[in-house]
């Protein structure tokens, strides 16, 4: 079920075509089948020592990964999961982490390629940013490869500042969160 307007743990996380959705088992469901649809493996699971497809290894790991992080920011990884909800249904997936530094968070996001380009990654970014702001955040921080200048261009557009050098082919972002 999408989040709505105002829910205390996600506030402001609807926009006009994008909802952020507490991944459950039914989300998640739809979230991997996606992932194995449209994305290649590496882009959703770190290596597993297999052929680089998608193995029960990498389907079993992306299934762990989203059902650990349920607990939330305040569970033992101090990070929590969303999927990224749009008109015809889950379109990828977000995340927010906590940092070794107090009042940073981390977030990231990954979305199917078939929905990519369609303006979906700053509404759901901006969401993430409204959350971070409400767990009393001053920065949030993301990384990209230093290739993917649409992910720059999403960033940059939301206001983070971007690195002017990469370190192993990647690229950081901060952005400071003004109180609420």
């Amino acid at each position: 079920m999408p989040t709505r307007r105002g829910d205390p743990l996600l506030p402001g996380t609807h926009d006009a075509e994008v909802t952020l959705s507490q991944v459950d088992e039914r989300t998640l469901v739809e979230l991997v089948a996606l992932a194995v649809r449209d994305a290649h493996p590496d882009e959703v699971t770190p290596p597993i020592g297999d052929d680089g497809g998608w193995s029960t290894s990498r389907v079993e790991w992306l299934s762990a990964f989203h059902r650990d992080r349920r607990v939330g920011l305040d569970g033992p990884l101090g990070e929590t999961t969303w999927a990224v909800v749009g008109p015809d249904g889950v379109a990828g997936s977000v995340r927010l982490q906590r940092t070794r530094d107090a009042g940073s968070l981390e977030t990231g996001i990954w979305l199917a390629r078939g929905v990519r380009g369609r303006g979906w990654a700053h509404p759901a970014l901006r969401a993430v940013i409204d959350v971070a702001r409400h767990w009393g955040a001053v920065e949030v921080r993301a990384e990209t490869a230093a290739s993917n200048a649409p992910a720059l261009a999403v960033l940059s557009g939301l206001g983070f500042r971007c690195s002017p050098a990469e370190v192993r082919g990647r690229i950081s972002a901060v952005l400071a969160v003004e109180p609420s």
